[in-house]
């Protein structure tokens, strides 16, 4: 498997002693990568007719979350 960096940023803003904003970004630079990969057999599924017994897991893409917390 290739190489590869990913970044990701979390950041929050205290709005006022009960609320707080925040927001998460993770790979940020939407990095096409694998978190692990294998072999298998390809003869396990026939009627597939694979060829190439590499499997891999992709990573994770471009996601972005935000919100606000709140205490009481």
């Amino acid at each position: 498997m290739p190489p590869y960096a990913v970044v990701n940023l979390h950041g929050s803003y205290q709005v006022n002693k009960n609320v707080e904003a925040f927001a998460i970004v993770q790979n940020l630079l939407n990095q096409h990568s694998y978190t692990t990969g294998t072999f298998f057999d390809t003869r396990a599924i026939p009627f597939l007719n694979l060829s190439d017994p590499r499997m891999y897991v992709p990573g994770m893409p471009l996601a972005a979350y935000a919100g606000l917390r709140a205490t009481f």
